[in-house]
């Protein structure tokens, strides 16, 4: 075999190991970067002494599953944006619509659920009876955040923040009508707010639930990764220690 013929071997090797390893999406040693935004109790800051319910489910559900993962946190926008541009493999804490599912897996087994709600002054009690009333108030909302579509539609005075304290401080300020927010995230945060006496919290009218997923970017083999973790996580909820983890974060008694 002369040298020639050696260097084109040697290349279509290479090209091989290349096409492989972008079907995979990764080494199996590469730890898959999932990101997030600061979402408490679902998600702790990195300095925190809690890492957040959802963030620590997800931990130990990967571990069952012998994956190794790095979780960062960054503007919920932030993350969507590097979810599109497939530049992370997961992002916690996805609600599911239309245009997510185009680049974006979702497991069929959730992570976690909740109730919307609706914060208002004490001052300034809110009537909300259908959908339509929303549509007289100046509402505060947060930043790519996904919201029902019944009632995205009626946000015809919503006003887009990039944190839940920020709508807090407006709403103090009589600089909105209401606020609408996750009632786990919500109210924790509430508690923690110095202007928190001063405001309210009200079930809207209509149920409305959060469902919160890990979606898996659109990489080759990561549809199978989803349903994975999707069983690995049905499972993972039937154990003492998911128990466990909804007892420290008030969920269950």
């Amino acid at each position: 075999m002369n040298r020639k013929h050696m260097l084109v071997i040697v290349g279509l090797v290479v090209i091989g190991v290349m096409v492989s390893g972008a079907q995979s999406g990764r080494a199996a040693d590469t730890p898959l970067l999932i990101v997030t935004n600061l979402y408490e109790p679902f998600v702790f800051p990195p300095d925190a002494d809690l890492k957040g319910m959802d963030y620590e489910v997800t931990e130990a559900v990967f571990q069952q599953l012998n994956i190794p993962i790095e979780i960062k946190i960054y503007p919920w926008k932030r993350c969507l944006v590097m979810m599109q541009a497939q530049a992370a493999d997961g992002i916690l804490d996805a609600g599911i619509n239309e245009e997510r599912k185009t680049y974006l897996f979702f497991p069929e087994e959730p992570l976690s659920k909740s109730s919307l709600v609706m914060f208002y002054h004490k001052d300034h009690p809110i009537t909300v009876n259908t959908p339509e009333d929303l549509k007289q108030y100046r509402i505060g909302t947060q930043l790519g955040y996904l919201y029902p579509q019944n009632i995205a539609d009626m946000l015809i005075r919503r006003e887009d923040v990039n944190t839940i304290e920020q709508n807090f401080q407006k709403l103090e300020a009589n600089r909105i009508d209401l606020m609408l927010e996750d009632r786990v995230v919500g109210l924790y945060k509430l508690a923690a707010f110095k202007g928190r006496d001063q405001l309210a919290v009200a079930e809207l009218p209509m149920p409305l639930l959060n469902t919160y997923y890990l979606g898996f970017a659109k990489k080759a083999g990561y549809d199978e990764l989803a349903v994975k973790f999707s069983r690995a996580l049905v499972e993972f909820k039937q154990t003492p220690a998911y128990h466990d983890i909804l007892v420290k974060y008030g969920q269950v008694k």
